[in-house]
């Protein structure tokens, strides 16, 4: 008996890390809320590839410049990469036109 509670207890404490380590990356929705100067220091770091496995695809991309394009609600989320490392670069939080 002792054992299946031991068990659960490490099982649990597993679950509860593992969740916690996935949910420490920004969402959409926390960036919206901040500045581009905000924004851009909380994803300075992120790169081209963690952006896209936790946001998916991009709703757009910029023409001439290597960037996507997040809609979230009326707002839009521009991430500016550098093109050799694909680290972010800059973060510009805009309303979006209609």
């Amino acid at each position: 008996m002792k054992k299946i509670i031991l068990f659960v207890l490490v099982f649990m404490t597993i679950t509860v890390f593992l969740c916690s380590c996935t949910a420490s990356f920004p969402t959409k929705e926390n960036v919206v809320a901040l500045t581009s100067e905000e924004a851009a220091e909380l994803l300075k770091d992120k790169t081209e590839k963690e952006i896209h496995d936790n946001w998916g695809v991009p709703d757009s991309y910029f023409s001439g410049l290597y960037g996507d394009i997040y809609l979230y609600n009326e707002k839009c989320i521009g991430i500016y990469y550098d093109y050799d490392s694909k680290v972010i670069t800059n973060v510009v939080v805009f309303d979006k036109q209609n």
